[in-house]
């Protein structure tokens, strides 16, 4: 072989080397996520800084309001990886006429690194009531829609009991009703309870709460409830029952069904929901207009997801049946993962999943979105499809026919790395519908929101602000919260696949151009 003919067979081994090499490490590079239809562009709205498990709620002007749980490095403690050093915030923002306004904290919730499991409302006086989880207690705070942008206008946290799950509904008479999951602890046969789900209503605004009712009662564990009240004021329940990730016990077993007719003084019997022989996970409710529940849930030991419906209100159901052209995420990665359904003014149902559609090859979950017409299922359009593992999906529908999205999404499969909280959104072609007039509600007079030794300001103006704070970033330790999955997922497999399969390919190449010099 000529010189010039080595000197191109070895540009081209070059070329050919740099092709591989390029190729495997470009299956993990950064992409941006993508939508499908009528979605916008997923916009990340936690400021690229930690943020995780959002809610959101529209009021009565459409206005979106959002709350998640965030946290940051307290910089006056010398060790910033020790526990002490991690801050527990609360974090709001709001979608007002089109724009979003700053990012703030509005709580400061513990220390320590405990994950800030939060829920929101909009009571029929036009006020944002939330349930936020403060260490291992739950709390309610309350302001209203204009001021919610500061700490200084949400009132003082009002303990309710202990727990780590929580949710919260309002009804059209301005009652506002909370679930939460909380360890019984007492006698022998009590403590075979495990957590148990406990109902409380306030009457007032959030001012005062009912003594709460256990309305579980079963062996085992309770947990990842859903709430809903209907135009009657029917107040509808689901649940997870079996497994109870607070207390480690990994035992799914069965959905739960629970309404009351009375504003929460009396249940109906309980109705358990699933399928035959297959435990399940991730009870969702949603509720149509007349008020019969939808509750979708998935299959936890398979890819399947189901639904099951009530055409009388609750009183009766449907078998569960396969929602067509989609699969569930991987089982090892269910987690703490939960879905969302909220109803248009049209009547149809919108269902948000993370999951793939059926023949997808995907390795990384997307956020999916379909609808349900009360006969069928639309196909799944994707919300968000990226580099990054989406989770706790909610979605609420404005004025009838404005859908609104959240979730957040973490980096590493087996750890969770970066966590950041997006939205996006779709207009419906279903009618919009007026705002809903307002009713008359005690004014919360309990304390507000404020250190004890803080200054007050009488009257002072009301403008929207950044309150300070340490410079955020991922607290050190969640200690409460373990990764999603304890086995890798396949996106990270087949990266580190195609990274052997390059270098030993490299190592093939150089082994041949060795032993063909040799030769020459």
């Amino acid at each position: 072989m000529s010189q010039m003919a080595r000197s191109r067979w070895a540009a081209s081994t070059t070329v050919l080397l740099i092709m591989i090499l390029i190729s495997s490490f470009s299956v993990g590079a950064p992409r941006r996520a993508v939508a499908q239809g009528d979605w916008t562009p997923p916009s990340e709205i936690s400021n690229d800084q930690f943020g995780w498990f959002p809610d959101l709620a529209a009021d009565q002007n459409g206005t979106i309001h959002v709350i998640w749980g965030s946290g940051a490095i307290d910089p006056n403690v010398p060790d910033p990886s020790a526990p002490e050093a991690s801050l527990d915030l609360l974090r709001y923002r709001s979608l007002r006429d089109g724009a979003w306004t700053p990012m703030n904290d509005i709580a400061f919730t513990c220390t320590g690194g405990y994950t800030v499991r939060n829920s929101l409302a909009v009571n029929a006086d036009g006020r944002l009531q939330a349930l936020v989880r403060t260490c291992f207690d739950l709390s309610t705070v309350s302001a209203t829609t204009q001021e919610a942008w500061s700490a200084l206008n949400w009132t003082a946290p009002l303990r309710l009991g202990s727990s780590y799950y929580n949710a919260l509904a309002a009804d059209s008479q301005g009652r506002l009703h909370a679930i939460y999951n909380e360890m019984v602890f007492g006698d022998e046969e009590q403590s075979k309870l495990a957590s148990e789900i406990f109902y409380r209503r306030s009457d007032d605004g959030g001012q005062d709460w009912s003594v709460r009712t256990n309305l579980a009662n079963l062996s085992g564990g309770d947990e990842r409830m859903q709430i809903d009240v209907d135009a009657q004021d029917r107040i509808h329940v689901v649940w997870d029952h079996g497994s109870d990730w607070y207390l480690g016990l990994d035992r799914p077993e069965y959905g739960i069904y629970r309404r009351s007719d009375d504003g929460g003084d009396t249940w109906q019997s309980q109705i358990v929901l699933g399928i035959p022989g297959e435990p399940i996970v991730q009870t969702t409710l949603g509720l149509t207009l007349e008020g019969n529940p939808l509750v979708v849930y998935r299959s936890a030991n398979q890819r399947q997801i189901f639904f099951q419906s009530s055409p009388d209100g609750g009183a009766n159901w449907m078998a569960a049946e396969p929602i067509p052209g989609i699969q569930a995420r991987d089982p090892l990665e269910r987690g703490l993962d939960s879905y969302s359904l909220t109803v248009d003014s049209a009547n149809r149902m919108h269902l948000l999943i993370v999951g793939f559609p059926e023949a997808s090859n995907a390795s990384i979950p997307m956020l999916m979105h379909l609808v349900w017409d009360g006969q069928r299922w639309s196909a799944p359009e994707i919300v968000a499809q990226g580099p990054n593992y989406p989770m706790w999906p909610r979605a609420v529908v404005a004025l009838g026919n404005q859908l609104h999205a959240t979730w957040f999404t973490y980096t590493q499969a087996n750890d969770w790395g970066d966590r950041r909280v997006w939205h996006s959104s779709k207009q419906l072609d279903s009618p919009a519908v007026a705002p809903a007039p307002l009713i008359d509600l005690p004014t919360p007079i309990f304390t507000a929101n404020l250190p004890d030794d803080a200054p007050i300001t009488i009257n002072a103006p009301v403008t929207e602000q950044v309150v300070a704070h340490p410079a955020p970033t991922n607290p050190i330790a969640f200690r409460d919260l373990p990764p999603p999955g304890a086995v890798g997922s396949r996106g990270d497999i087949i990266v580190v696949v195609l990274a052997l399969a390059a270098v030993l390919g490299l190592l093939v190449v150089v082994v041949m151009l060795t032993l063909w010099r040799r030769a020459n």
